[in-house]
């Protein structure tokens, strides 16, 4: 049915698929998935149901519900009528996934992210800044999706599907609000060209994100200094991942974010 870097989707019957995941060492985030949606299946919030964890060759994997509808990604791109309600639709999705009180079993974020920073696709002043600033931030005991974007939120009958919940932690709010701006403005989509092709949807882009924080505003207080913290950590970690269309961005959002740290290191190592 479709396949991504990280899990392929196969149809089982009608109502359900099997999502396998590539690696078999991957069997840990399968179960963290499978956790954070039970979670918030009951607490109500509009996430696919789960059956069960199986493995395949080794390779673990989640039975969920068949979902056959469209993401709002692909709405917006193929119905731009319906623009002007998709990004209210996801700030009180936002929202409302946030009211949720993670599990404790779920991986406290701030040690996810110290591991990703530790990569080498971090650049060494960087990553020294962006683990100092780690330190300071909340650690927070809410839901943490990590991938909440319009390309995430399935339309589904009677309302709609968060999906995709590889990265969820245990994390402060604000996190992941800073995680979304990220990839709402500026995260590479794959299948509409090049990043140079791309650069004529920022004006767009940057008003759906907009449109998103004022729904979400209106739904549940924002801290706006964590945000603002949490942004240039995650921009760092963020390069972890391997992105190359995105990777002179991340640095230009790490840096100005992180300079008064970076400038302090290098008093102290001088």
């Amino acid at each position: 049915m479709g396949s991504g870097r990280e899990a392929e989707v196969f149809a089982i019957d009608e109502d359900r698929v099997l999502r396998l995941a590539r690696r078999p060492d991957m069997r840990e985030a399968v179960e963290r998935e499978q956790l954070a949606l039970s979670t918030a299946s009951r607490s109500g919030a509009p996430v696919p149901a789960v059956y069960e964890t199986l493995e395949v060759d080794g390779r673990p994997g989640l039975v969920l519900e068949r979902l056959e509808g469209a993401d709002l990604l692909t709405t917006m791109l193929t119905r731009p009528w319906k623009l002007p309600a998709m990004p209210r639709v996801l700030g009180r999705l936002h929202a409302s996934l946030h009211e949720i009180r993670a599990p404790a079993e779920l991986p406290e974020l701030r040690g996810e992210l110290r591991r990703r920073l530790e990569s080498e696709l971090v650049p060494e002043a960087l990553r020294a800044a962006a683990i100092r600033a780690l330190a300071a931030l909340p650690e927070g005991d809410r839901l943490y999706h990590g991938d909440f974007h319009p390309g995430n939120v399935l339309r589904r009958a009677g309302g709609y599907a968060v999906i995709d919940w590889k990265n969820v932690a245990r994390a402060d709010p604000a996190a992941d609000l800073a995680r979304t701006r990220l990839l709402m403005i500026g995260a590479w989509i794959p299948g509409l060209g090049s990043r140079f092709l791309q650069l004529p949807l920022a004006p767009f882009r940057w008003s759906l994100y907009a449109a998103y924080m004022r729904a979400y505003r209106r739904a549940r207080a924002v801290d706006r200094k964590s945000l603002t913290v949490w942004r240039p950590v995650l921009a760092a970690a963020r390069l972890a991942e391997d992105i190359p269309q995105e990777r002179r961005r991340l640095i230009r959002i790490a840096r100005r974010g992180l300079n008064h740290r970076i400038a302090a290191l290098d008093e102290g190592m001088s």
